[in-house]
């Protein structure tokens, strides 16, 4: 294109019609993933504790890893039932050597998204924080009330680790804005 008026227009016509393109795109993988959901199928990458299956006819289908679905269970049953920390559990498994599917260790932070997802007991939100609900097809984990005891259990031990108080803290003041230097 050169620096004419003529064709500066079928440039910006040329743009146009590539960005319709890729706005319907959109729309339509939206319209997708909103209808696989309202079937009950996860669309994306299922959770640690679950594998995607690979068959054609079951597309979108989630099924209980066999290898890493039980240690999941019991991940939940001892924050829930025996009141464990997600440090504890972090030791755990690097114990009993739990890795994921793609051979990596859990970290603290993944443990606690994974002791929040409520995929585990057949609810799925999608996309996460949209408040959006969907009743998943898969085999749940675990069950409702122990999800909600987990819940409760995670929020009473961040309470805990938010009231500390370390030594040596606040003994310094800014002079200028009269915040605590630790």
């Amino acid at each position: 294109f050169t620096n004419n008026p003529n064709e500066k227009f079928l440039l910006m016509i040329l743009g146009s019609q590539s960005k319709l393109e890729n706005d319907n795109r959109s729309i339509n993988i939206k319209r997708g993933l909103r209808t696989r959901l309202e079937m009950g199928l996860w669309p994306t990458t299922a959770p640690c504790g679950y594998l995607n299956s690979n068959r054609t006819d079951q597309r979108c289908q989630s099924f209980i890893d066999p290898a890493r679905g039980p240690v999941i269970k019991q991940m939940f049953e001892k924050v829930g039932y025996d009141h464990w920390s997600g440090r504890k559990i972090y030791y755990w498994l690097k114990e009993i050597k739990f890795t994921t599917r793609t051979g990596k260790t859990l970290s603290l932070s993944n443990i606690y998204l994974v002791l929040k997802n409520s995929f585990y007991y057949g609810m799925m939100e999608y996309p996460r924080g949209s408040g959006k609900w969907y009743q998943g097809k898969h085999e749940p984990l675990i069950d409702k009330a122990l999800y909600d005891q987990v819940q409760t259990q995670i929020v009473r031990s961040e309470i805990v680790n938010r009231n500390k108080e370390f030594a040596l803290t606040k003994l310094i003041k800014c002079g200028h804005c009269g915040s605590s230097i630790s």
